[in-house]
C-alpha cells in the first residue's frame, strides 16, 4: 500500500489556461501521472505568470489518440484544437474512461474559455458597479469563476471515480465558468422569486446608479496610525463587543443603533490612535476579535499564517501555492516533474444511472456559508447529508434573508444540545454512520463537546474528518475567529479589487468613502470560494480511503482557499512581471480584455489570442490600431465602441473567434432570476415552503450517465424524528429529548 492517493492514476490533460492547469495541478499534487498535450492554437492561454506554479507535476507528450486508451481520466477544455477527441470517440475505444470537458457557458453557446467573458455576460461585473457607482460595470479582478471551476472538476472527477471504482462505469461529466459563478448567486435569485412581479430593469448607460452602502460596524474597514488599513470581521454580537471594549469605545455599544453613523465616525477616528501592527498585538491578545490587515500578494506569500499552515512552497525559486488541504496520512507530495502510471484498471459493466456519491453519508457539524455550501454540493452529486444544528437552528438561517437555502439544499437536519450528554450520544452515533465529517468550530471547540478526530477514531477508522476553519490550525491565528472580508484582504483580492488604498491619513470624508470602497469590493466571494475547496477536499479523502484503507484528518482553511482564488496572483519569481492594475475607472487590465462604453450602455471585450486580434482587426477595419501602445489602443478603442449600442456589438462579433457581451444588463442573481423556468439548463424547480415554485441552481458538475437528486431546503431540526427512530431510540424518549430541550425543530 502506498500513502498517495492517487499512485498510478493516469490524467490526460487536453486543456488551456488556468481552470483546466489548476485541477489537474491538484491531482498531480496528490500522486497522479499528468500527461499535457499542447494545443499550439491555444498555448498563450499558458503562458501567464501563474502558470509557472500549475503546470507543475506534469509530463508534456505529444498527441496519440492511444494516450486516451490508456487513461483513466480525460479533461478537455472548448474551444480547442482536439476536436477529434469528442467524449463518443473515447468511450468507444475506453468504455470506463472518466472524461470531463469544460466550457464557458455551456457547449451551445461558443465563447472562449476566459473569465472576463463570462463574469461580464452574467452580471458579475454589473454587480460591482457599487464600488464606483457612476461610473459603470467594474472589471471582476479576482478569478472566483476560474477557481470555482477548477475546484468543481476536481470533485466532479472525484465523485465519477468513485462510482467507477463500485460499479464499474465511465462517465461524462462536464462544468462550464458559469457554472463557477453559482455558487456566488448566494439566495438573491431566491428573493427575486418572491415577487412575481418583478419588474426586469431597463438597460441603459445611468443603470449603474445602484445605491452605495456603507459596511456594518462589524465589517468596517479602517485606517490606521501608519496609514495602513486593517479589515474587521466581527459578525456576531459578542465578537464586536469585544472589539469595541478592546478599543475603548465599550460605552458606545448602546448607541450603535441609535447613533450608527456617529459611533463609526468614532471607530474611524479612534482606530487612528496606533499603527496596524500595535492594533493587531492588541487583537490578538484578546483572541475573540476577527480583524487582518490589508495586504498586498508578495506580502500575503510571506503571512505566517499561509508559511506556517505550508500554504506556500518554492521550486526551483518560484514561490507559489502549497497543497490544496492538509491530508494528515496522505499528504500532497509536489514536484516539478510529471510522475508515471499505470492506471487504474476496472472491469467494464453495464450502465448505471445512480448518484456518484449515492453510497456515501456526510456528517455536518457546521454553520453560515462555506461549509455548509460545501456538505451542499457533496448532496448534489448524491450523498446523504445530516446537518447537526444547534438548539435553535444554524444562526445563518436568521441572517441575510434566503441565503441558508442556498447553502442547505438537499439535507436532513436535527437540532442537538452538544453540550448534554444525551446530546453528544446521539451525534456520535450518527457519526458511526458516516463517511464524511466536515465542522468549522474553532480548535479546542470540538474537544469539549466530545467530537474531536482522536476520540472518534479508534472507533471509526475510515472516517474522514475534514476541519475548517479561518486561519489554520498551524499559524497565529489557528484560535482566532474569522469570517468572510478577512481573507478577502489578507489574500490581497479586495485591495486589488478596490484599486488600492491611499496610506496617508485621511479626514472622516474622506474615510468613510475609501471604507465604503474597499467594502464594497471586498465582497462575499470568500464563503464560496471556502465551500468549494472544502468539498473537493472531502473527497480528495475519501479517494484515499479507497486507495489505502485509511481514513484521516484534513485541515482546511479560509486562507489557503482564498489563496486558490487569488491564484493569479500567488507566484512569486525573479523577473515576474508586475501586476497589471485596473484603471482609476476599474474598467480592466488590458486595452484588449476591459469594459468599454457603447452608446447606451456597456460591453466587455475580451481578446488574448493573436489570431482574435487579427479576425478583430479584419471584421473592424482596424488596421491601423497599435497593440503596442496600450494608452492609445484604449482610447481608440473607447472612442470606437461608443459609436453602436452594447447589443449591437455583441451581435456583431456573434460566431465570430472574438469575445464580445453587453456587460450592464443583469447583475449575477438577476441573470439566475431570468433562468428561473423549465427549459433553463441552469436554474430547477424543487418544493419551498414560501416559494410556488422555487427555482434553484442546477448542480456545479453534470454527470450525463447519472440521476441527480434534486434536492430542496428543509427547516431546522426537520428530519429529528426519522433519524432518532433510525438510531433506536423509541418514541417516547425522543419526546422526552424535545421536552427537556435536548432536540429542538422549527416549528
Amino acid at each position: 500500500m502506498t500513502n498517495a492517493p492517487f499512485d498510478g492514476l493516469r490524467i490526460l490533460d487536453l486543456t488551456s489556461g488556468p481552470a483546466g492547469g489548476l485541477a489537474s495541478m491538484i491531482l498531480a499534487d496528490f500522486g497522479a501521472s499528468v500527461s499535457r498535450v499542447i494545443d499550439p492554437e491555444y498555448n498563450c492561454l499558458n503562458e501567464v505568470p501563474s502558470a509557472k506554479m500549475w503546470l507543475r507535476g506534469k509530463s508534456v507528450t505529444d498527441w496519440s489518440f492511444n494516450l486516451v486508451r490508456d487513461a483513466d481520466v480525460v479533461v478537455i477544455s472548448h474551444p480547442n484544437s482536439h476536436q477529434c477527441c469528442d467524449y463518443e470517440a473515447c468511450a468507444a475505444v475506453n468504455p470506463t474512461l472518466v472524461y470531463c470537458e469544460i466550457t464557458a457557458m455551456g457547449p451551445d453557446i461558443p465563447m472562449p474559455l476566459y473569465e472576463g467573458l463570462v463574469a461580464a455576460k452574467a452580471g458579475r461585473m454589473e454587480q460591482l458597479s457599487v464600488i464606483l457607482p457612476e461610473s459603470g460595470p467594474c472589471f471582476s479582478a479576482v478569478q472566483v469563476a476560474t477557481h470555482c471551476t477548477a475546484m468543481n472538476i476536481v470533485s466532479g472527477i472525484l465523485a465519477a471515480l468513485h462510482k467507477r471504482r463500485l460499479l464499474g462505469v465511465g462517465e461524462k461529466i462536464s462544468t462550464s465558468l458559469l457554472q463557477g459563478l453559482m455558487p456566488f448567486d448566494m439566495g438573491h435569485s431566491i428573493a427575486l422569486q418572491l415577487n412575481a412581479q418583478f419588474p426586469r430593469k431597463p438597460r441603459s448607460g445611468n443603470r449603474s446608479s445602484r445605491r452605495p452602502m456603507m459596511p456594518t460596524l462589524n465589517y468596517q474597514p479602517v485606517q490606521c496610525a501608519d496609514g495602513k488599513w486593517l479589515q474587521l470581521g466581527n459578525l456576531l454580537p459578542h465578537l464586536f463587543e469585544n472589539f469595541m471594549k478592546a478599543i475603548g469605545l465599550a460605552d458606545s455599544l448602546a448607541e450603535s443603533h441609535d447613533n450608527l453613523e456617529t459611533v463609526r465616525d468614532r471607530i474611524l477616528t479612534t482606530m487612528q490612535s496606533k499603527t496596524c501592527a500595535e492594533w493587531m498585538e492588541i487583537f490578538i491578545a484578546d483572541g475573540g476579535i476577527a480583524a487582518h490587515p490589508y495586504l498586498l500578494p508578495e506580502e500575503t506569500l510571506n503571512d505566517p499564517d499561509m508559511t506556517n499552515n505550508g500554504h506556500i512552497i518554492e521550486l526551483s525559486g518560484i514561490r507559489q501555492l502549497g497543497p490544496l488541504a492538509n491530508l494528515t496520512v496522505t499528504p500532497a507530495r509536489i514536484s516539478e516533474s510529471g510522475k508515471s502510471g499505470a492506471g487504474w484498471k476496472v472491469s467494464a459493466q453495464p450502465p448505471n444511472q445512480k448518484a456518484p456519491l449515492a453510497d456515501i453519508t456526510v456528517i455536518e457539524l457546521a454553520t453560515v456559508i462555506a461549509s455548509p455550501m460545501a456538505a451542499s454540493f457533496l448532496a448534489d452529486m448524491g450523498a446523504r447529508v445530516i446537518k447537526v444544528e444547534a438548539i435553535g437552528g444554524d444562526p445563518f438561517r436568521g441572517m441575510y434573508g434566503y441565503g441558508s437555502d442556498r447553502c442547505n439544499l438537499g439535507k436532513e437536519s436535527i437540532c442537538v444540545d452538544l453540550k448534554t450528554t444525551q446530546g453528544q450520544s446521539v451525534v456520535r452515533k450518527l457519526i458511526a454512520g458516516a463517511d464524511i465529517l466536515i465542522h468549522n468550530f474553532r480548535p479546542g471547540v470540538p474537544e469539549r463537546l466530545g467530537i474531536d478526530y482522536a476520540q472518534l477514531r479508534d472507533d471509526h477508522p475510515g472516517l474522514v474528518y475534514v476541519s475548517a476553519n479561518g486561519y489554520g490550525p498551524a499559524g497565529p491565528g489557528a484560535k482566532r475567529p474569522s469570517t468572510h472580508p478577512i481573507p478577502g484582504a489578507a489574500m490581497g483580492g479586495a485591495g486589488y479589487q478596490a484599486g488600492g488604498a491611499p496610506e496617508e491619513l485621511l479626514e472622516i470624508p474622506e474615510l468613510r468613502e475609501t471604507s465604503r470602497r474597499l467594502f464594497a469590493a471586498n465582497e462575499v466571494n470568500p464563503d464560496p470560494n471556502t465551500a468549494v475547496v472544502v468539498c473537493a477536499s472531502a473527497l480528495l479523502g475519501l479517494t484515499a480511503r479507497e486507495q489505502t484503507g485509511k481514513g484521516q484528518q484534513i485541515f482546511v482553511d479560509m486562507f489557503g482557499a482564498n489563496s486558490y482564488a487569488n491564484f493569479d496572483a500567488m507566484v512569486d519569481y525573479k523577473g515576474k512581471p508586475e501586476r497589471p492594475g485596473l484603471g482609476p475607472a476599474l474598467k480592466g487590465p488590458d486595452p484588449l480584455y476591459r469594459l468599454y462604453e457603447a452608446s447606451d450602455g456597456w460591453i466587455f471585450l475580451g481578446i488574448k489570442r493573436p489570431r482574435e486580434w487579427d479576425e478583430f482587426c479584419s471584421i473592424t477595419g482596424n488596421h491601423a490600431l497599435d497593440r503596442g501602445d496600450s494608452a492609445s489602443l484604449t482610447d481608440a478603442l473607447s472612442n470606437f465602441f461608443a459609436g453602436r449600442t452594447a447589443a449591437e456589438w455583441e451581435d456583431t462579433f456573434r460566431g465570430t473567434a472574438i469575445g464580445c457581451v453587453v456587460a450592464d444588463e443583469y447583475t449575477t442573481a438577476e441573470f439566475f432570476f431570468q433562468q428561473c423556468n423549465d427549459s433553463s439548463p441552469w436554474m430547477m424547480s424543487v418544493p419551498h415552503p414560501k416559494l410556488d415554485p422555487f427555482y434553484r441552481h442546477r448542480p456545479l458538475v453534470n454527470f450525463a450517465g447519472s440521476i441527480l437528486p434534486e434536492g430542496a431546503p428543509e427547516s431546522a431540526g426537520g428530519h429529528a424524528r426519522e433519524l432518532m427512530r433510525e438510531l433506536g431510540y423509541p418514541d417516547e424518549e425522543v419526546d422526552s429529548y424535545f421536552s427537556d430541550g435536548i432536540l429542538w425543530q422549527e416549528s
